[in-house]
């Protein structure tokens, strides 16, 4: 068995890696970027390579629209509450302000959960471009190959809606003061995952949280639901595919960092895992 911290020391580039174990055809993990960009619109020729070898997919999620509908119902007021009075006139008019692009009346938006709001804030739109999950999820579906998620939408919805309140009205906040700083961030964060390097990745979050000590423990709660727990769930769960043999498998780029990523879990359940690209 590997030892953790050799595990982390490894786990900090490549989004690409090939995981086996004995008597089992070896499987692929892709680490993807939940973003839209130009420059992701051609997937990697290893990436694809891995992927028209592959039997099968799993997915963290892929919403249809019933998965659609349910989310966006989580993400809003279904009582007489609104955001307006959670976050005050100011904040509310400035997110009014950030959205209007997105073209939503005030009475939908001053309906949403701070949740709602920032994950808007935080996955800048005008990019262009389909993200790296929807190529995917568009070749399995051409390929009729078997597709399976790790997640369904009430544990996507729990990630979100159990998160703190202040929690979630501290980042929500931030996010309206630093806008530009949040899209700086956002892009630096591109850039590093084109150069494959997930410990560049991981290091901008934490020099952003250490520069705005103010919202650092809310990241940090933030960081834990999303990131850690999350991680946990998916290395059991994709096992259900590597045991198979032939899966690839696709999930966001930070879930293999580390010695609390998928990578580093995997390995402690016995399997091994190499980095391809």
């Amino acid at each position: 068995m590997v030892p953790v911290f050799a595990s982390g020391e490894r786990f900090t580039r490549g989004v690409l890696w090939r995981i086996h174990q004995d008597g089992v055809a070896p499987s692929h993990v892709f680490g993807t970027i939940h973003v839209a960009d130009p420059r992701l619109a051609e997937l990697p020729t290893p990436v694809r390579q891995a992927f028209d070898e592959a039997s099968s997919m799993m997915v963290e999620y892929f919403a249809d629209a019933y998965g659609k509908e349910r989310f966006l119902e989580a993400a809003m007021y279904l009582d007489r509450q609104t955001l307006e009075e959670t976050i005050g006139r100011k904040d509310f008019d400035r997110v009014l302000e950030f959205l209007a692009p997105i073209g939503l009346s005030r009475e939908f938006v001053n309906k949403l959960k701070p949740w709602g709001v920032l994950i808007n804030l935080r996955n800048p739109r005008g990019a262009g471009g389909a993200s790296l999950d929807a190529q995917l999820f568009g070749l399995a579906r051409r390929r009729r190959l078997p597709l399976e998620m790790m997640e369904n939408v009430e544990e996507q919805v729990f990630t979100f809606d159990e998160f703190p309140v202040d929690s979630q009205i501290a980042l929500l906040r931030h996010s309206l003061t630093h806008h530009r700083e949040m899209l700086e961030l956002s892009e630096r964060t591109v850039e590093a995952y084109l150069a494959r390097d997930l410990a560049a990745i991981w290091k901008l979050q934490e020099d952003y949280s250490r520069r705005n000590p103010e919202i650092a423990s809310h990241n940090a709660v933030f960081q834990k639901r999303v990131l850690f727990d999350r991680s946990v769930v998916m290395a059991f769960r994709m096992q259900r595919g590597l045991r198979r043999g032939r899966a690839f498998v696709a999930l966001g780029a930070l879930h293999l960092h580390g010695d609390k990523g998928v990578l580093a879990l995997l390995e402690e359940d016995g399997y091994r895992a190499e980095r391809v690209f």
